[in-house]
């Protein structure tokens, strides 16, 4: 794999660095003291395992082993060494260490709930979950390992309150819309800000020159092994977000990656294999339907008939038997942890394998990734963080596309063989035993010749200073690179022939996209002691980040043989462009928590944030957030409340967040090059608004955490309410005026909506092997409205003859129709209203997940269901396979209950080719119900005894098979509900033409470590 010399030139300065720190650490091990000791549960006295020792106000840190035992090398002096591990209460004391001797410190820890324990990433921190007064939502890393799928953002379906995540296509590592409380914007991005490792990374949509017709970009972390993740934390109200400011409006997700811990090296290793197929198939006509249908339509119509009805010589192909197959998907993932209590070390490496289900399509990925802690003396700390992957991705033709593989299988008639007598391929130069030729190209043959491989290099690092001044008092600098480079080569083959081929000598095309994203920033963090009444932790420091994107392409056709597939054989060379694309942002940031007892909890923080995209006037732009959380089941007048029931915290939030997701120049009128007949000449491409303005979102949150019976139950539940004004979205003008468009802001999005989640410990057994059951449970309602537009002109969205509007006082994207009113029994014609009506929402009225997981000895058995409500589907599929006013096109068996003599009573007009019936009118009779309930995973591990393997080094081995996507329960009638072939677009929502379908998956793995 080879990378740009900035990525070398960042690992040599890491390693340079972590060189020095080395140095300087060996000089200073003389002056080192010995502190040792245990740490035990206070009910059981069992050894606690994995638990943290720190050092307060150093980098000296040490974990437990499987006694309970830990070493820890300090610097002589009274040091306050913290004790702390998820389902314990932390403690803390002062231990004396000097250089003649060991000191021993033992230290016994409480249970309490494991959610109240739980460590949140926030922006530029952590907090204990106890703390926190916004609204974020931990998802673990063992929730979103082991599942087959490419990305972590699809591993997040169903399983966090108010996370809406859409998968658009089921093909391999194609993109997916993650939406956080609702979609708050018409032409931006809705995406929310990925931030790993404290790298924020680039979301901007890769050129379109680099993925074909209807084919889904990546979205920023597809490349990212869901192995290498420890947790993800997601900040959903703009008081957690606000300290990220302008990238914020649509929520944050903070990835943390594994580290290290000290002890002896661990290796890891977990190993899957397992098939995918199409989870469900579309009801299309069989040859003999066909024909009847197709007669019948002539006769209606006054023609001749096309199709002999004796039907002797007809075929009858299943075309989606035809493109679909059974696909193996195959994923390891190597591990390797350990270090001394000064250097500990992860080392990750993994190899993805999918095979699409649709022939021609497949998706392969490797990963490599190492994360360093060092502490070189006891008052420096460096940290790396250095990933990489290479994502090779054979796409096809897909969503969106008349030229697809899977439109051409649906629409073509099933009267057509595969292949002719001699073994080639149907093509249209090929009759059908009744004289016809076809219209649709052979989508096998399109599977079989046709190329479109795409390379993704991305390269995602970062290198961390840490001095502490004092216990007090912390300086923070860091360096990060997000650098992706993608090519793609695509060969449309000559041997294709059909309505939607590419010329009869081929045509090629070659693109190139490089995104390099760099950041430096510092903060000071000061922390006042912990032992104290009231606690103050304070961050403040600035970032400056430099984004630069270069684009080409060449486009040729003509050669000389199927065989020379790049365009540098082309004859003729009929497109080409490409141009350089960069913006800067440059920040500062401050927050403040205060606690006051752990009862009376604030925080408050600044960002300010200028950008580049935006003119001299509106460059800069503030974003304040303000939150308070009370601990109500601590007080006195609360009695014994809190021991009886459980922690309960009411909390309250305001912020402002922004979004500045608009092309690098669109302040700017800009030029190109062009041609006035054969004379080269300028032309303008776009016109500048030099006023633009951020697109902000103001956001009011108020919540409640309550924690009864011991923790064995979570409830946490919330409202916001969030406006979105200033929308930044395309104004049309006249296109005689050489300028088609212009940006602008012209608008605002209201939304607002109710989360609830619910954990549970149903039931637990004390000892070791027992029979436990916990439950998960999450909903969301959100009710989005568009509440003002410029001049009150509705936006028209970019689907199927723009039926899709953004309508103030209605939702983004609502469908805009004629209403079916159903078939006259007297002609067998359609009937519809005069005028286009709301035909319902793209948007679910709520969504949520349910999971179970049951352990009895060795074996676990854990379920979960994912499911939406409300949502509406333009199947636009139908309007081509289930109308006669699209002749040729195969049709949905719904048309077998057609209208056919007068007085039937249907809804399915009667079978006519010249439009008379009015079938193909686009109305609500193709707007169906998009609600589903899906068995997402089903999965049963079995965990080898301990000693099976015992002499070989080998633990905690474990064996699991799983399904995933195993039933849908819907009355939609296409493959998916979960669809939109416009992707992540806002106002277009939910249409499926034609999309990709989603695989059902079987998984059969085997874990374990030594």
């Amino acid at each position: 794999m080879r990378f740009p010399s900035s990525v070398w030139k960042i690992t040599l300065a890491a390693c340079i660095a972590a060189t020095f720190a080395k140095a300087n650490a060996q000089g200073a091990t003389p002056n080192v003291a010995i502190i040792r000791g245990t740490v035990t549960d206070s009910a059981t006295r069992a050894p606690v395992i994995g638990a943290q020792v720190i050092a307060v106000g150093t980098t000296r840190g040490a974990r437990t082993d499987t006694a309970g035992a830990y070493t820890l090398r300090v610097a002589p002096g009274n040091i306050s060494i913290r004790v702390q591990r998820i389902g314990y209460a932390p403690s803390q004391r002062t231990v004396t260490a000097t250089l003649d001797g060991t000191a021993t410190a033992d230290f016994v820890l409480r249970a309490v709930s494991t959610i109240l324990s739980e460590v949140v990433v926030t922006g530029y921190g952590t907090q204990n979950r106890a703390q926190v007064t916004g609204a974020v939502t931990n998802v673990t890393g063992e929730e979103v390992q082991n599942q087959p799928v490419a990305g972590v953002d699809a591993a997040l379906q169903g399983r966090a309150a108010g996370v809406q995540v859409s998968q658009n296509s089921g093909e391999p590592g194609t993109g997916i819309s993650v939406r956080i409380r609702g979609a708050a914007s018409l032409s931006a991005s809705n995406q929310p800000l990925y931030v790993v490792d404290g790298v924020p990374i680039s979301n901007d949509p890769l050129s379109q020159q680099i993925y074909p017709a209807g084919s889904e970009a990546p979205t920023a972390i597809t490349g990212l092994d869901p192995n290498e993740i420890e947790s993800i934390s997601i900040l959903k109200d703009a008081a957690s977000a606000a300290i990220y400011g302008s990238r914020a409006s649509n929520g944050v997700v903070m990835i943390t990656t594994k580290r290290g811990q000290s002890g002896k090296a661990r290796f890891t290793v977990d190993l899957s294999t397992g098939i995918q197929n199409a989870a469900t198939r579309l009801k299309l006509m069989n040859a003999q339907q066909y024909i009847t249908y197709m007669n019948e339509g002539a006769v209606n119509d006054g023609d001749d008939l096309p199709f002999d009805a004796s039907l002797e010589g007809a075929v009858s192909t299943d075309w989606q038997d035809a493109i679909f197959r059974t696909g193996p998907i195959q994923n390891l993932h190597l591990g390797l942890s350990g270090g001394t209590d000064a250097l500990r070390y992860n080392v990750d490496g993994s190899f993805f394998k999918q095979r699409g289900i649709v022939i021609g399509s497949a998706y392969n990925r490797a990963n490599g990734r190492v994360n360093v802690d060092y502490d070189a003396t006891a008052k420096f700390r460096l940290k790396t963080s250095l990933g990489v992957s290479r994502e090779n991705n054979d796409r096809i033709e897909g969503n969106n596309s008349n030229d697809g593989i899977v439109t051409n299988a649906i629409g073509q008639p099933a009267i057509y063989a595969v292949k002719n007598p001699d073994g080639s391929f149907m093509s249209t130069a090929d009759e059908d035993a009744f004289g016809n030729s076809p219209v649709y190209s052979n989508p096998v043959a399109i599977g079989t010749y046709d190329r479109l491989p795409s390379t993704t290099d991305h390269f995602l690092g970062s290198v961390e200073g840490n001095y502490l001044f004092n216990s007090h008092l912390t300086l923070t600098g860091s360096a990060g690179a997000d650098i992706l480079h993608d090519h793609e080569d695509q060969w449309r083959s000559p041997l294709v022939v059909g309505n939607y081929a590419f010329g009869a000598h081929g045509v090629a095309k070659t693109s190139f996209d490089n995104t390099n994203h760099y950041l430096l920033q510092s903060f000071l963090t000061y922390q006042s002691g912990s032992e104290d009444a009231s606690s103050l932790t304070a961050v403040g420091g600035g970032s400056i980040e430099y984004n630069n994107e270069n684009s080409s392409y060449l486009r040729g056709e003509g050669f000389s043989s199927p065989e020379l597939q790049y365009v540098g054989s082309a004859t003729n060379l009929i497109e080409f462009g490409g141009i350089p694309n960069n913006y800067n942002l440059e920040s500062f940031f401050g927050r403040a928590n205060y606690s006051y007892k752990n009862r009376y909890l604030l925080q408050g923080s600044l960002r300010a944030d200028a950008s580049s995209r935006f003119g001299v006037n509106n460059r800069w732009a503030y974003f304040p957030a303000i939150s308070a959380g009370w601990v109500l089941s601590d007080e006195p007048f609360m009695g014994n409340f809190g021991s009886r029931f459980g922690q309960l915290k009411l909390r309250g939030s305001y912020g402002k967040t922004g979004n500045q997701s608009i092309p690098n120049y669109a302040t700017l009128s800009t030029f190109g090059s062009g041609n006035y007949g054969s004379t080269p000449g300028i032309q303008p491409i776009q016109f500048g608004n030099p006023n633009l303005k951020w697109e902000t979102t103001k956001e009011w949150d108020g919540g409640i955490d309550w924690y009864p019976f011991g923790g064995r139950i979570s409830i946490i539940a919330d409202y916001y309410h969030k406006l979105t004004s200033d929308l930044l979205t395309r104004r049309p003008l006249p296109c005689v005026t050489g300028y088609c468009f212009f940006y602008d802001n012209i608008g605002n999005v209201m939304n607002r909506g109710f989360e609830f989640g619910l954990n549970t410990v149903n039931f637990k057994n004390s000892s070791q092997g027992g029979f436990s059951w916990t439950s998960d449970f999450n909903i969301s309602f959100n009710h989005n409205e568009v509440t003002k537009l410029y001049s009150d002109q509705p936006v028209p969205g970019d689907n199927y003859r723009n039926i899709s509007r953004a309508v103030v006082g209605q939702p983004i994207g609502e469908f805009y129709v004629l209403h079916f009113k159903g078939v006259d029994p007297a002609t067998g014609d359609a009937m519809y209203s005069d005028d286009r009506i709301n035909a319902g929402s793209p948007q679910p009225k709520f969504w949520g997940g349910l999971g179970n997981t049951v352990g009895y000895k060795n074996f676990e058995l854990r379920g979960f269901l994912e499911f939406s409500h409300g949502a509406k589907v333009f199947n636009l599929m139908r309007i081509f396979a289930d109308d006669g006013g699209y002749a040729y096109d195969n049709k949905f068996t719904y048309a077998l209950n057609r209208w056919r003599n007068p007085g039937d009573i249907t809804n399915e007009p009667r079978a006519s080719f010249d439009g008379t019936s009015g079938g193909r009118e686009i109305s609500d009779r193709f707007i169906e119900d998009g609600s589903y309930l899906r068995i997402q995973e089903i999965t049963l591990s079995w965990r080898l005894p301990a000693g099976l393997f015992a002499m070989r080094g080998f633990s905690n081995a474990k064996l699991y098979v799983s399904g995933h996507n195993l039933h849908t329960f819907t009355k939609y009638s296409g493959y998916d509900p979960d669809v939109n072939s416009n992707g992540t677009s806002n106002i277009a929502l939910g249409t499926d033409y034609y999309a990709y379908p989603r695989a059902r998956t079987f998984t059969l793995g085997v874990s374990g470590e030594f």
